[in-house]
């Protein structure tokens, strides 16, 4: 596979006036950045790190002050029109605005598709097929103002994908959605990556949906990437006491006895019913996990599972972002 993102050192900075005076502020600090062909890949950061700009160089709407970036092979300030072939670009943040609310669904997916130069025999096939994969057929005749929010998301990636474009740029495309909506276009997104085979790279600030959804994931900060990798292994980079998960079923005096072990340091309950649910901190996990599996049997309980624990990427982002180090490698 080979990159079809590709940013080398990127830097971009604003003017910003505060009492009267004048401060350079750098949104992006020399990014460097490569997601390949066919990729589902995040881009998490706090508010203001430069996710915005980043992916609005991206697209061409922001031209960078120094550096390279290249969308599909073509450099994003020589080759800008290239570049907008090559990709769809959604903004969770404008909502519905993005679409024509006094057309229909099908009008503006005709609309855009003019837009992209797509010709109109080959627009009206796309256009068809775009609403049978999004399920919007029966609607696809309606006002766009009588759609429901989640219909309106459906449109908006179908408007992105109107001239077939292989990579997509989704900037918080679940932003401001019903649970329900989320999921459904947290569905839609698997499988515009799997069965069409396009790239995408997707910015959140939920981190549950992009350890879900992304097979690889960068945290940027201050306008710099300060990690890279799978979720899995960036949780377990980060520097963290070893802990040891187990659930089992039985009475109180399990946790007793599992407390008194020379390899449990400390202990807390998760969750408490008929399973219950506790982690333990301690001094070596494999001795830990055996002795507490023999610990649980022996004081009458039944064991459903004992395993190491990994912290989670919410943990791992925010040990990152706010300060925490990398473990060497």
């Amino acid at each position: 596979m080979g990159y079809v993102i590709e940013a080398v050192e990127l830097r971009k900075y604003f003017v910003k006036k505060e009492d009267g005076v004048k401060r350079r502020i750098a949104a992006l600090d020399g990014l460097s950045l490569t997601v390949e062909d066919g990729e589902f890949f995040g881009l998490l950061g706090p508010n203001g790190a430069g996710k915005t700009t980043f992916t609005k160089v991206l697209c061409t709407l922001v031209i960078p002050d120094s550096g390279t970036a290249r969308v599909n092979g073509y450099d994003v300030v020589r080759e800008a029109s290239k570049v907008r072939r090559s990709i769809g670009w959604l903004h969770g943040e404008t909502g519905g605005r993005a679409l024509y609310w006094r057309l229909s669904g099908r009008d503006n997916l005709r609309f855009y598709a003019y837009l992209q130069n797509v010709p109109s025999d080959v627009a009206e096939k796309r256009i068809k097929a775009l609403l049978e994969f999004f399920e919007l057929e029966d609607d696809a005749d309606r006002l766009v103002k009588d759609y429901s929010t989640g219909m309106k998301v459906k449109l908006m990636l179908a408007r992105t994908l109107i001239h077939s474009p292989p990579i997509l740029l989704l900037d918080e495309p679940t932003v401001g959605l019903d649970p329900p909506s989320a999921r459904e276009t947290r569905l839609l997104l698997k499988d515009i990556n799997r069965e069409l085979g396009t790239t995408i790279l997707f910015t959140s600030h939920n981190l549950n949906e992009v350890e879900e959804l992304c097979e690889r994931v960068a945290i940027i900060h201050r306008g710099r990437i300060i990690a890279e990798g799978p979720p899995i292994e960036i949780s377990m980079k980060i520097r963290s006491r070893m802990e040891v998960e187990f659930e089992y079923k039985g009475p109180e005096g399990v946790l007793d006895e599992v407390s008194k072990l020379p390899s449990v340091k400390a202990m807390r309950v998760l969750s408490q019913s008929d399973v219950t649910r506790a982690v333990a901190e301690v001094t070596s996990e494999n001795e830990a996990m055996c002795e507490i599996a023999k610990a649980v049997v022996s004081a009458g309980g039944e064991l459903l599972s004992v395993k190491r624990r990994v912290p989670s990427l919410e943990e791992a982002f925010i040990a990152i972002t706010e300060g925490g180090q990398l473990e060497e490698s």
